[in-house]
């Protein structure tokens, strides 16, 4: 005997009301992102300001990068990061003409928060860590060891280094039209008060939801562009998956500066840059 399994019922009806809240969905999220901008530019300069107050200089040595198998002769380049939608600390190509794009590398302290970063889930399930969860998957990496110094790095770990900035834009507010919309659609409007709170929001797990979904960058992307239009190289941050040590750089800002990357190891081949410093850091982008 043949058994039938029912999966789901809906009607056309259905399908136009999600269509239409879907519709509701990107426009109040383009609005949300559009106030917060305009309160943003008014004070573009202090907030800044705000950031580079924290940063300071960071030495690292033997960190970890992870690249797909095709990306092998170049591990240094930034390039994918700018793919749709973009990194943690950096907007790729959601809307060029709405977002201005900017690339970033990212690397982490040890192999194991590296792999998870690039190829793991965002929870252990059953006995697995994350780093054996990322082992599962069957794409093919390169792994490279990488060192270097940047002149400015600010560690957002530290959430007192972030206090400056929250208390720029702990006052923003949006507009009763933003609010019945956001009741309308039962979405929590919740803006950042305090560093904690930021912090957390920046080191969140699902920080794709809004670009990939809305078309509008996450709060960790905006924070990133801030970030890199100050002139600071770099952020330090834990991992949402293995909660140790990462860091998203911006070789972009190198100029004038003693900044460098570099591989740990001999490269295979001489067509691999093996360290990006100020005079040859445009290569990467």
């Amino acid at each position: 005997m043949t058994k039938e399994w029912f999966l789901e019922s809906g009607s056309i009806s259905d399908i136009i009301k999600s269509k239409a809240r879907f519709n509701d969905l990107v426009e109040f999220h383009w609005q949300y992102y559009s106030e917060l901008a305009f309160q943003r530019t008014q004070i573009r300069e202090q907030l800044k300001n705000s950031l580079r107050g924290k940063a300071a200089a960071f030495e690292f040595q033997n960190w970890q990068r992870i690249v797909r198998y095709k990306h092998s002769l170049n591990p240094l380049s930034t390039r994918g990061s700018v793919i749709d939608p973009g990194g943690r600390f950096n907007v790729g190509q959601i809307d060029p003409a709405r977002y201005p794009v900017f690339p970033a590398l990212y690397i982490a302290s040890d192999k194991g928060t590296a792999l998870a970063e690039v190829l793991g889930r965002e929870q252990n399930t059953g006995s697995l860590t994350p780093e054996e969860l990322a082992l599962t998957k069957p794409d093919s990496i390169t792994a490279v060891s990488v060192s270097g110094k940047l002149e400015s790095v600010l560690e957002i770990r530290e959430r007192g280094n972030l206090l400056p900035f929250v208390n720029l834009i702990k006052g923003f507010k949006v507009s009763k039209s933003l609010v019945l919309k956001a009741r309308k659609l039962r979405f929590l409007l919740d803006l950042v008060k305090t560093p904690k709170v930021l912090g957390e929001v920046l080191e969140q797990r699902n920080w794709r939801e809004w670009p990939m979904l809305y078309d509008v960058p996450s709060t960790c992307q905006v924070f990133g562009g801030i970030v890199m239009n100050a002139g600071i190289e770099g952020i330090l941050y834990n991992s949402a998956i293995t909660q140790r040590e990462c860091l998203a750089i911006f070789p972009q800002n190198f100029l004038n500066s003693s900044s460098f990357l570099e591989l740990d190891d001999e490269p295979p081949s001489e067509e691999v840059q093996r360290r990006i410093d100020s005079t040859n850091f445009d290569s990467i982008l």
